[in-house]
């Protein structure tokens, strides 16, 4: 069996990129199978007062698995306050961590595009992480 390593990430203020990490570790998960990436695409203006975060994520199941639920839990330098996604917020809101629940179907090999995730907060947001796992079940397969 695989040894789940939990990545490290960094925060650099003066780079732009957003945040890019290995995850998928589910209950009874024996691997790695999702290759998450967030950033943070909009901030607050005149007229719209959130930031708004792109999320993507890579299947890439070693073992064929298929998968029917995601959860994705992103983490911030500072509170937030969840406004929309195209999932169902889990938990978190008013920390500095959400977690969202999608039921996307995922064959072994797949990319999805989870949208925006969309959250009010102060200034200087950041996201310092983001996690991606899956229920290595599609309930078809």
């Amino acid at each position: 069996m695989k040894t789940y390593v939990k990545p490290i990430v960094l925060v650099n203020e003066e780079l732009a990129e957003g945040v890019y990490a290995a995850s998928g570790i589910a209950d009874g998960g024996d691997e790695d199978c999702y290759t998450v990436s967030a950033y943070i695409h909009q901030t607050p203006e005149t007229g719209r007062e959130d930031y708004r975060i792109q999320v993507n994520g890579v299947h890439a199941a070693g073992n064929g698995h298929h998968s029917g639920v995601q959860v994705l839990t992103l983490f911030f330098n500072q509170d937030v306050n969840y406004v929309d996604s195209n999932g169902d917020l889990d938990s978190g809101d008013g920390s500095s961590s959400i977690s969202i629940r999608y039921s996307y179907h995922n064959n072994p090999q797949d990319n999805i595009g989870l949208g925006d995730v969309i959250v009010t907060s102060g200034e200087g947001l950041a996201v310092t992480g983001a996690v991606l796992s899956c229920n290595y079940n599609c309930g078809q397969h």
